[in-house]
């Protein structure tokens, strides 16, 4: 039996109840109450286990009315008379280890809100802008469409540490700073008006610049309502620990003129040679060393009991992939990672996406590489020189779960709308 003290055994009794009947409305109701109430119910691993099952609900039925989603998942098995739901189809080629029951028909349906009052604010991750695409480039405009919220990109300085990128953050957060996603990796900026109530969701080492952010300015903790890690390198990166030996005694003063040598060393053929910016920022050594095991689990054990305490809520969504589905020259890191964890995404195993805190919930492993479940398909020429770059993932279903869960917790206000 669980024991939480801010939450009363007669309120346990209850959502055990309303679990073993399925009386899922009186589930929601009940954990809102008590998330709105006191933020550590969050803490509780009864209501951590219904938090996965319902995101991956959420997802799923959000999935499902993503035709290409549902093509891409079924597969040749689509042209043979494929009789299974769409949401089992969905479930069992984009989810690890799905529970049965998230794709069931008696959980309540997704309730689209006609505006949800708060920002989401995207945290990117190592090299942001210096890939041909950005991460989630095609999602954003459509969520602002379709929910009423604001969503921009955080400008955080693609090669420099988690401190420095610290003030990035800060000026998204305070400012409403940052740029939006254009198609093809472009981008532009933008500023104002003030956020208010911000999500924020980082991406691989975004996840890692947003705790240094709550270490930095726990003042911040009232505009946070949720954070997303995805694919988070929270723990670091065993990827990182091997480039850095590599590069820790270079001379990397002219970091600028040697950075596309660097980057070609660490993705080749897939860094484009755009027009750099803020190259007087540019830290090499500085990020990568960031990136490392031993940087980020010392910054976890200094901070990560205050960072706690804070009660900002955060989900982990992780990947996993293997061998045959990834990019042709991520076959050796994927292989390198296997040692540690075979569940691996090819840049970071299951236990270095995770934040091991108590207000921390993991509520998916999704079933996609790095780069599959954040970037959209990379140019056509790079697809024809290796596999696995097509990234079919429904990146959209995954933002859109991640926001009506905050919504049906309370975190964020949402006005009502049509179920779907």
């Amino acid at each position: 039996m669980s024991v939480l003290p801010s939450v009363a055994s007669s309120y346990q009794e209850a959502l055990r109840v309303a679990l073993t009947r399925q009386d899922y409305p009186s589930v929601i109701t009940l954990i809102r109450q008590a998330v709105q109430a006191d933020r550590r119910a969050l803490t509780d691993p009864l209501i951590k286990s219904w938090l996965a099952l319902r995101w991956q609900n959420l997802f799923l039925q959000l999935a499902a009315q993503d035709r290409a989603a549902v093509k891409v998942a079924r597969g040749v098995r689509g042209y043979l008379g494929d009789k299974r739901e769409a949401m089992q189809v969905l479930a069992e080629r984009f989810l690890v280890k799905a529970d049965p029951a998230s794709w069931q028909p008696n959980l309540p349906p997704v309730v689209l809100p006609q505006k949800l009052n708060a920002t989401l604010i995207f945290c990117p991750g190592f090299i942001n802008g210096l890939l041909p695409v950005h991460a989630f480039e095609h999602e954003f405009d459509a969520l602002e469409q379709q929910l009423g919220l604001r969503a921009f990109c955080a400008d955080a300085h693609p090669v420099r540490s988690c401190e420095a990128n610290v003030s990035d953050l800060q000026a998204a957060i305070e400012a409403g700073e940052g740029f939006k996603a254009l198609k093809g990796g472009a981008s532009e900026p933008v500023k104002g008006p003030d956020p208010g109530d911000v999500v924020l969701m980082g991406y691989s080492k975004g996840s890692a610049d947003i705790l240094a952010l709550l270490a930095q300015h726990p003042g911040l903790k009232d505009r946070i309502k949720a954070v997303y890690t995805w694919a988070g390198a929270i723990g670091g990166s065993h990827t990182a620990d091997t480039i850095y030996q590599l590069i820790a005694d270079l001379p990397l003063d002219a970091a600028a003129q040697r950075l596309h040598d660097f980057l070609a060393m660490l993705m080749p053929g897939v860094t484009r040679q755009g027009t750099l910016r803020r190259l007087d920022e540019y830290d090499i050594l500085g990020a990568v060393r960031s990136l490392t095991t031993t940087e980020r689990e010392a910054f976890l054990a200094h901070h990560g009991a205050a960072i706690d305490a804070l009660n900002v809520p955060f989900f982990n969504v992780t990947g996993s992939t293997k061998l045959l589905e990834v990019p042709t020259f991520q076959m050796l890191d994927y292989q390198k990672l296997s040692k540690f964890d075979p569940d691996n995404d090819m840049q970071v195993t299951q236990a270095q996406a995770t934040l091991a805190l108590p207000m921390s919930t993991h509520v998916a492993t999704l079933h996609g590489h790095h780069w599959d479940i954040a970037y959209p398909p990379f140019p056509r020429k790079m697809r024809m020189t290796t596999p696995n770059l097509d990234h079919p993932f429904p990146r959209k279903a995954g933002i859109m779960a991640n926001l009506m869960l905050v919504a049906e917790l309370g975190l964020i206000g949402s006005g009502s709308g049509p179920a779907c």
